[in-house]
């Protein structure tokens, strides 16, 4: 009687495990999530920031080369994602619209060491900007066809001022700004983070590493001008790799 009683449970595991290795592997998603201060950010809420209370106005970012393990991992695309292509993403808000903060991959993602970049690739960055596939031609995070997009757009707004930071390539040389640039640009200004991916669900990014001890004025703006003194402070902290700007929550 027990050899039956095992018999059996034998093969009530053995056909969940065939059941569970015919389901479909889930493809990973991460949903972009901005926090200040540790705290939830959006564009109805409002954060004190150099003894004044400020407001987001827009936050867009392109992500791209997304990697696991050193293996590419792709994006989802299809009509239903026009934000993404297969090696690159535009997600964010312009505070007129919810926005677009969901990363959508092709397929499940392993656990191990996941590494991204934050801006357009080279290769894609001096497309023609009339030809350009979605979310490549979105005007407002382009400059030229000289000097690429805008891989990086934060504005905030107080009840007196505004204050901007738009970051992208600069030293790029070409003919014209209607022509791009045979060479790469002298400021690439790419950078990989590389985070442990362990199934989480949330890619945070706290904007108060990025502007701690920072007072934003429209005299302050930093459009990636490296002699601009406000440049100097925040564009080491956007671009530095591996830095505590970027983290995964459950």
């Amino acid at each position: 009687m027990k050899s039956k009683h095992f018999f059996k449970i034998f093969v009530v595991i053995f056909i969940n495990l065939g059941i569970a290795s015919c389901q479909p592997a889930v493809p990973a998603q991460l949903q972009l999530q901005l926090y200040f201060q540790q705290q939830a950010l959006d564009c109805q809420r409002s954060f004190l920031l150099a003894g004044q209370q400020w407001q987001l106005s827009q936050l867009q970012l392109y992500l791209a080369d997304f990697q696991l393990n050193g293996q590419p991992a792709l994006l989802h695309t299809d009509e239903q994602t026009p934000w993404q292509q297969q090696r690159l993403a535009l997600l964010g808000t312009d505070c007129q619209s919810d926005g677009q903060w969901q990363l959508k991959f092709a397929g499940p993602l392993p656990k191990g060491e996941l590494t991204f970049v934050l801006g357009v690739p080279d290769d894609l960055n001096h497309q023609n900007p009339l030809t350009a596939a979605s979310p490549l031609n979105q005007s407002d995070m382009f400059w030229s066809w000289q000097g690429g997009h805008k891989f990086f757009r934060l504005e905030l707004k107080s009840a007196a001022d505004g204050w901007a930071l738009h970051l992208g390539s600069t030293g790029c040389q070409s003919a014209s700004v209607l022509r791009p640039p045979a060479v790469p640009c002298a400021q690439p200004n790419r950078a990989r983070f590389s985070l442990p991916y362990q199934g989480e669900k949330v890619l945070a990014l706290d904007l108060a590493l990025l502007l701690a001890d920072f007072t934003p004025t429209a005299q302050h703006n930093c459009m990636s001008d490296t002699l601009r003194q406000s440049c100097q402070l925040l564009l080491p902290r956007l671009l530095k790799e591996n830095s505590d700007l970027w983290h995964l929550k459950p």
